[in-house]
């Protein structure tokens, strides 16, 4: 008989940490993500209470500033208490971070992007957060990804 291992949420703590290894940032951000709409609130408590280690570089530092803005939009999503080591300077950002740094896409990232993640200097645009939990709670169905037609526009802004 084998034994099936157990399952290891990934917290925001570990985000950090694997993009401190090397890892792809958004595939350990989306690890964290889909752990964090699959489990209930207590899951989601243990997912942020430890805060990110304080970063030793520029690029750990945006990631940690990311991680901390993230959990922020989250609990603010989720009506969640925010944990406090958000607020630290650590996860603030000096200089501004654009993701798309193209200045075609600056007017939009400037416009749209999550208070969150403004107040920490980062500019990643507004469907930064977007996932299919919360899309299907909108929409009621699966997410149609393909392009929308006019109409269908229309009809979700009315």
């Amino acid at each position: 008989m084998t034994s099936t291992p157990l399952y290891h949420i990934h917290t925001i703590y570990s985000v950090v940490a694997q993009i401190s290894q090397g890892e792809d940032p958004w595939f350990a951000l989306g690890n964290f993500l889909h752990d964090w709409w699959c489990h209930t609130e207590d899951v989601r408590r243990d997912l942020i209470a430890e805060p990110p280690a304080v970063a030793t570089g520029p690029e750990e530092r945006r990631w940690a500033a990311f991680c901390a803005a993230t959990v922020e939009a989250l609990c603010s999503r989720t009506a969640l208490a925010c944990p406090a080591w958000v607020t630290q300077p650590d996860y603030f950002l000096e200089y501004p971070w654009f993701y798309y740094p193209q200045p075609s896409q600056r007017d939009w990232l400037l416009s749209t992007t999550p208070e969150p993640f403004k107040r920490r200097n980062i500019f990643v645009g507004g469907n930064v957060l977007d996932n299919k939990y919360e899309l299907y709670s909108l929409f009621g169905s699966k997410p149609k990804w393909e392009m929308w037609s006019d109409q269908e526009l229309k009809s979700l802004s009315s």
